[in-house]
C-alpha cells in the first residue's frame, strides 16, 4: 500500500502506512524474532483465534483460561447422580433422600413422611387415650361391669357407717310453714335458671337469646319478645311512644308468703304525656302467668298492664311484614 501523501516520522524519517493492524502482539513477534524457530503460531481449540504458546514447552492448546474453561465445562464428564434408596419401617415404600437433608439426618431417618412417623409413635394396644389414661390411674371405664360393681361396693360401705344410719333413720315430717316462708323470701324476684340464661328449657320453641335492636344486642326469652322489640322501635320512629326499656321493674307481693310472690313485666313503655304503662306478650297463658296477673290487678290496681297475646300479636306481624324486618 503506497504511503500516506508523503508524510515522514521526525525521528526515523520513514513514510507513514497504511497498512491494517497487525494480528500477532509485539511479545508474540518478540518470540518469533528471538526463540530461533523453537515456538510455533497455534490455532485456538475453542475459539481459533491464533496464538503463540509463551510456555509448557509449546504444547498448550488455548489462546486463555477463559478459552480452556469453556472448553473443560462443554467436554466434562458428567457423573451419574448418586441415589440413595431406604425402605421406610412403617410402611416398607422405598423413597429417595431428600435434598434437604444432610447425610447425617439421612443415615438417622427411618420414615419416607411424617405420616408413618407418627403412625410408628401410636401405641398399638386397641385402647384410646383416655382408656389408658385410666389404666395408668387404677380407674375404670364408666358403664362397664367392673365399674359398677365398684359402685355399689362404694355405696354400700358408705351406707354402713353409723352417721349416715342415723339420719336415714330420722323421722321426717312435713316441711313447716316457717321452712315454706324462709325458701320462699329466698327466692323472690329470682327467675329459673332454665328461663334466665338457658335454651334447653321446657318451651324450647321460644328461641331466647341475643337480637338486634335499637338497644343493641339484648337477650329476650323468645323471638316474639325480640320482634315486638321491633316493633316498638317502629313506634318510636312514628312518635308514637318516647321510650321502652325490657324487664326494668320488678313488682312484689309483699302479702304472698307462698306461691308466686313477684312480677316482672316485658317491656315498660315511656309516654309522651309522662305516663308509663307495661306491655307483657304471651304465647301461651299457664296457671302460673294466670296467678300473676291476678295479683297485680289486685295489689297494683293503678299500673296499666297491656297483654299482647296470639291474636293481637298476628295482626301486628300481618299489616308491618313489609315495613318492619321481624325475625
Amino acid at each position: 500500500m503506497p504511503p500516506v501523501s508523503g508524510l515522514k516520522n521526525r525521528r526515523c524519517n520513514k513514510p507513514f502506512s497504511n497498512d491494517p493492524p497487525q494480528t500477532i502482539s509485539q511479545s508474540d513477534m518478540y518470540r518469533i524474532k528471538y526463540a530461533k524457530g523453537k515456538s510455533k503460531i497455534k490455532n485456538c481449540v475453542e475459539c481459533g483465534k491464533e496464538f503463540i504458546p509463551a510456555s509448557h514447552g509449546g504444547t498448550k492448546q488455548f489462546c486463555s483460561y477463559s478459552c480452556s474453561n469453556k472448553h473443560k465445562w462443554k467436554t466434562r464428564e458428567r457423573k451419574p447422580k448418586k441415589v440413595m434408596i431406604k425402605t421406610c419401617t412403617s410402611c416398607g415404600k422405598e423413597y429417595e433422600k431428600n435434598s434437604k437433608y444432610s447425610f447425617k439426618q439421612w443415615y438417622l431417618t427411618k420414615f419416607c413422611s411424617m405420616k408413618c412417623a407418627s403412625e410408628a409413635q401410636k401405641i398399638k394396644d386397641g385402647m384410646t387415650t383416655p382408656e389408658r389414661c385410666r389404666r395408668k390411674k387404677g380407674r375404670l371405664k364408666e358403664g362397664t361391669p367392673a365399674w359398677l360393681e365398684r359402685i355399689r361396693a362404694t355405696t354400700k360401705a358408705a351406707m354402713a357407717r353409723p352417721e349416715v344410719q342415723e339420719k336415714i333413720r330420722k323421722p321426717k315430717g312435713p316441711m313447716t310453714e316457717e321452712g315454706k316462708i324462709i325458701r320462699s323470701d329466698a327466692l323472690v324476684g329470682i327467675l329459673p335458671k332454665n328461663m334466665m340464661f338457658s335454651n334447653n328449657g321446657s318451651f324450647q320453641n321460644v328461641l331466647r337469646g341475643d337480637y338486634e335492636c335499637s338497644k343493641g344486642s339484648v337477650y329476650f326469652r323468645s323471638k316474639w319478645e325480640a320482634n315486638y322489640a321491633l316493633y316498638l322501635d317502629f313506634l318510636i320512629k312514628g312518635h308514637q311512644i318516647e321510650n321502652w326499656e325490657y324487664e326494668a321493674d320488678t313488682f312484689f307481693f309483699d302479702k304472698i308468703k307462698l306461691g308466686t310472690r313477684s312480677y316482672r313485666p316485658d317491656f315498660k313503655i315511656f309516654n309522651y304525656d309522662g305516663t308509663i304503662e307495661y306491655h307483657e306478650v304471651k304465647g301461651y297463658m299457664d296457671s302460673r302467668s294466670k296467678t300473676k296477673l291476678k295479683r297485680m290487678e289486685i295489689y297494683f290496681p293503678d299500673t296499666k298492664l297491656i297483654l299482647i297475646e296470639r291474636k293481637l300479636y298476628s295482626e301486628i306481624l300481618k299489616k308491618l311484614k313489609g315495613v318492619i324486618k321481624f325475625y
